[in-house]
């Protein structure tokens, strides 16, 4: 199957960046083909009505056009969707074809505070729904994150780790019935 990752913050030494590159490995280990996307390649300019998209733009878009899923793992900015995260998904949302529509999509946050990063899913499920993709009921938070992960991106507590491949085989089973 072919998914791609995108989101963490822009800090080199982001949480969410370090739970992406966890998920990356997870699943590349179950023998998916897996393009993440953070850092650099979502440093996108502002969008902006005519102009010509990035190249960061085009290779996101082209990776989610052979996609049958997407994983996001996005922090939470000010209980809301990160401005680098939602300026992406804004540029491709103009471009043809819409990767959106009927696109499964796991989402997932990491936050040193107690809830995870779970107030931030809540603005992602209402624009994902808008796009016409549908993203899995269940989401993966790890709160405490700056506790909770190893320097690799892998949670230490046990409900995290135990829902961390739970989660995952819902997702894929979902992406598999959807687009297969």
């Amino acid at each position: 199957m072919r998914l791609v990752l995108m989101g963490g913050s822009l800090r080199p030494q982001s949480l969410n960046g370090r739970l992406l590159r966890h998920l990356a490995r997870e699943l590349e280990g179950r023998g998916h083909e897996v393009a993440a996307f953070g850092g650099r390649a979502l440093r996108m300019p502002l969008y902006e009505d005519g102009l010509a998209p990035a190249e960061e733009t085009r290779a996101l878009s082209e990776a989610l056009q052979g996609a049958q899923g997407l994983v996001i793992v996005s922090p939470e900015y000010n209980a809301g969707i990160p401005g680098h995260l939602k300026n992406a998904v804004d540029w491709l949302s103009t471009l043809k074809p819409s990767p959106w529509p009927g696109l499964p999509v796991l989402l997932c946050a990491a936050s040193p505070g107690a809830f995870g990063g779970a107030r931030g899913l809540m603005a992602w499920r209402a624009t994902l729904a808008n796009m016409g993709a549908l993203a899995l009921p269940e989401s993966l938070t790890v709160p405490h994150a700056d506790q909770q992960l190893d320097e690799d991106g892998r949670p230490v507590e046990a409900r995290t780790a135990a829902l961390v491949p739970r989660l995952l085989d819902g997702f894929l089973s979902l992406a598999a019935r959807l687009r297969p």
